[in-house]
């Protein structure tokens, strides 16, 4: 394969599988499927964090969430949304993670980080030319 065929290939893959992560998250937030907490365990979390009007913040977390999944899966403006799931596991870490350090079985940050080193290359590189519409 040339080069410019593995770039595209490797976006590729990595926007389809972070997508479905983040669709299935989302998905659990917003509807509570796959065994979720659903819309109103998603307000009563931002509530129990401390957030400012938490069911309006959880419609925009879980809609964060699924919308910037569906639209990785696609190639949709996948920086934008690349960024955008950034900044809510950034906010993820802060609010929830940090304080129980960085391995996941303690209920740390890896996970988070590990996510973040994943849209890195979205975000500096775009989705690839087998998206559906980047900029």
């Amino acid at each position: 394969m040339a080069a410019g065929t593995l770039k595209d290939f490797s976006m590729f893959v990595l926007r389809l599988i972070l997508g479905m992560i983040f669709i299935a998250h989302g998905a659990q937030k917003l509807f509570g499927m796959f065994g979720g907490i659903g819309i109103e365990g998603t307000t009563k979390m931002m509530e129990g964090l401390g957030f400012y009007d938490p069911h309006a913040l959880a419609l925009i977390w879980s809609g964060i969430e699924f919308t910037g999944g569906v639209f990785l899966v696609l190639g949709v403006l996948a920086r934008y949304a690349a960024v955008s799931i950034t900044v809510i596991m950034l906010v993820s870490i802060w609010k929830i993670n940090l304080a129980y350090g960085f391995f996941i079985q303690n209920g740390g940050y890896e996970y988070n980080l590990l996510i973040i080193a994943a849209c890195v290359p979205l975000i500096c590189l775009g989705g690839g030319t087998w998206s559906v519409w980047d900029m």
